[in-house]
Parts: C-alpha cells; sequence; structure tokens
C-alpha cells in the first residue's frame, strides 16, 4: 500500500508543480510553457479538489490504514480546497475533506489580512473528533486552556519581531516567484518536450507505460544537463530576496545553496544508476498518467481548468490497485476576503505566542552559560 501511494502521489505531485493558464491562442505553445504564464493571474477564486481511492482485499488486512478511511475492501479519501485571492497580502482558504463514506466536512479555514493570521481551530478539533475522539478531546481541552475561542488570531509581523526575524515583503515575495515559475517551467518544457503534446484545446503531459523510457530519459536529461541545480540555485535566491541577503534568514539561504553542490551530484547519481528501475516500476505499474490544461475567457476574466488522472496504478506487492486525481479551476477577477474574516470568537494569541518564545529564548540562553 505505501509503495502505491507514494508512486501516485509522487507522479501527481510532479505532473501539477506550479502548473497554471495563460492564453491558450499562444502558437508554439506547450504544457509548461502554458504553466509558466500562471503569475500573469494576481486575483480570483479557485476550487481545487484532490482524491485518492484504493481497492483490493488486502485493504481490509493493512493496519497502517486507519479503519475510518475503509469501506470493506476499499478506501477512499478526498481533499477539497476552495481559495479566495484579493490580493498578494490578503488570502483566505478553506480546506474540507471526505474519507470513507462520509460527507465532506471542513477541516479548517486560513485566512491572511496583511499581517494577521486566522485559523479556525473551531471546526479543526469537530473534524479530529470525527476520526478520534479521545484525540479531539485532548485538542480541546489544551485550546481551552489557552482560552483560544472559534477562531484564534496571530499578528505574524509582532511574532518575526520577537524572533528576530523580518517579515517577508509579500509584494516583493511574489514578483520574485513570478520570475522563479518562469524559470522552472523553461527548464521543464526544455527537458520534457518528449511527453508533452496538445488534445483539442487541451495541453497535456502523459507519463505512461509506453512512453516510461522516454519519461526517465527526459528525468535524466533534467539532471544531467544541469536543470535541477540551475532550478534549487533559482529556489535559494528566492529565499534570499524575500529575506534579504543581510538578514539571518537570508544568509542561512545562501549558505545552503553554497553547500548544495555534493548533495545534488549525489542525487543526479542516483538517478543515473537507478535509471532501468525506474522504467521498470514505471511500466509493472502500468502507470497511466495525463495532465490536461485549458484556458477560456479574455484577460481579467480568464478561467483555467487543470486535471490530473493517474489511471489505475497496481501495486506491485500486493493485489491492491488504486488512482489519485487532481482537479483545479480557477477564475480570474476581483475577488474579496472582507465576509471571511471573522468578527466573533477571535482570541489572539499573539502576547501569548510572543512570552512563549521569549521564555524558551531565555531558557536556551541559560544553557548557554551553564546555569541549567
Amino acid at each position: 500500500m505505501k509503495k502505491i501511494l507514494s508512486i501516485v502521489l509522487s507522479l501527481v505531485m510532479v505532473m501539477t508543480v506550479l502548473a497554471g493558464c495563460g492564453d491558450k491562442k499562444a502558437e508554439n505553445s506547450s504544457f509548461f510553457k502554458e504553466a509558466a504564464k500562471m503569475q500573469e493571474i494576481k486575483t480570483g477564486t479557485a476550487d481545487m479538489e484532490f482524491s485518492f481511492n484504493a481497492k483490493g482485499t488486502d485493504v481490509s488486512k493493512d493496519k497502517e490504514i486507519p479503519k475510518q478511511l475503509k469501506n470493506g475492501n476499499n478506501v477512499a479519501l478526498k481533499l477539497k480546497m476552495q481559495t479566495t485571492v484579493e490580493s498578494g497580502t490578503k488570502q483566505a482558504v478553506k480546506i474540507s475533506a471526505q474519507y470513507g463514506v462520509t460527507e465532506y466536512a471542513e477541516v479548517t479555514t486560513i485566512i491572511i489580512d496583511g499581517s494577521k493570521l486566522y485559523v479556525n481551530v473551531g471546526s479543526l478539533v469537530d473534524f479530529i473528533k470525527s476520526i478520534d475522539k479521545n484525540i479531539g478531546k485532548q485538542a480541546e481541552t489544551a485550546l481551552g486552556q489557552l482560552g483560544a475561542g472559534r477562531y484564534i488570531s496571530l499578528d505574524l509581523k509582532q511574532v518575526c519581531q520577537a524572533l528576530s526575524v523580518e517579515i517577508p515583503d509579500m509584494s516583493k515575495s511574489a514578483e520574485e516567484l513570478q520570475k522563479l515559475t518562469v524559470k522552472v517551467m523553461e527548464n521543464l518544457d526544455k527537458s520534457f518536450a518528449d511527453i508533452q503534446g496538445k488534445d483539442g484545446d487541451d495541453y497535456t503531459l502523459t507519463v505512461n507505460s509506453d512512453n516510461a523510457d522516454k519519461v526517465v530519459a527526459d528525468l535524466v536529461k533534467f539532471c544531467e544537463d544541469g536543470s535541477l541545480k540551475e532550478v534549487y540555485a533559482a529556489l535559494m535566491d528566492w529565499y534570499v530576496n524575500i529575506f534579504g541577503a543581510d538578514t539571518e534568514m537570508g544568509k542561512q539561504f545562501a549558505e545552503m545553496k553554497k553547500d548544495s553542490t555534493a548533495q545534488l551530484d549525489e542525487a543526479v547519481k542516483d538517478v543515473k544508476d537507478n535509471k532501468d528501475n525506474m522504467v521498470s516500476t514505471l511500466k509493472d505499474a502500468k502507470v497511466n498518467v495525463t495532465a490536461k490544461l485549458n484556458i477560456t475567457g479574455d484577460e481579467g476574466e480568464r478561467v483555467c481548468k487543470l486535471s490530473v488522472d493517474s489511471g489505475e496504478i497496481k501495486d506491485t506487492d500486493s493485489d491492491i490497485t488504486g488512482s489519485v486525481s487532481f482537479t483545479s479551476n480557477l477564475k480570474e477577477g476581483k475577488a474579496s476576503i472582507k465576509e471571511l474574516i471573522p468578527t466573533e470568537g477571535v482570541v489572539d494569541i499573539t502576547a501569548m505566542v510572543n512570552m512563549m518564545l521569549s521564555q524558551l529564548g531565555a531558557a536556551a540562553g541559560a544553557q548557554g552559560t551553564g546555569l541549567y
């Protein structure tokens, strides 16, 4: 079960990473070229749903699978995210889940309004209770001791100041992220040209048993031609830029970039040495993953639809077969989080968190001087 889950999750993550939308009328375009244009959309709403299903007699025997997820020899899990983006500093996401034979239930809602963070801990406790009453009651008691209401709020700017860390400039972060996205997609487009295509108005990306050799060959190419290192370096530069090169966090990421060469070389070597095994795994599991990206509408009112379907994948170590799917519908336009910001049952825990951080800092200092 672990093997099939790791295969489908890895494939879906690869196929959905940073995928976005653009102008479907663009000539000589591709899946990754279209995906690179995601950052053009600054505001709007999105509905995303992830589902995982598995079946087989070994499902009922697998004690590592929580019984709440099982329905006889089947296991099913769905996760839904409803996102609203008003601006780079005003965003909200409602997370809901469905498992076994239950209906969708809210897990939590997270809202960022400038430097203020809101989290619906009430719904989180309710969801935990639906899975395990004892753990849910323990969480409820702990939050009660903190004086937490239905929602908790936290001033991120004050917490960062208490930690002596500069809060990232969100507008600068978004601008740098756009540059990083373009660079990543350019490298992916160059390395994985063999598995991209078009089906009607959809740009596609395909990984299956028939093209397993091409997929692995492209992956080796991505590693060998320096694209992997270039992407990693760009990611570290992004962190340095948003935190600032002179800050402690910025210096740490700059150091990570410098020290990564040997580790990346080892990762590239592992891919090259195991390429035959990777091809065999894709073929034996009968992988048939397809991602589709479609865009309609004019700028300012674009609608982007992304879907990823793993098909039915076989676990080579058991009789279990499983599948994973992901869908995303993004609507560009003006959006507001005003109605989502809680006004009642909110407890600000900023002072409490800062006091705890101060106490931890004092304890750490005392240990350093040998007082403990």
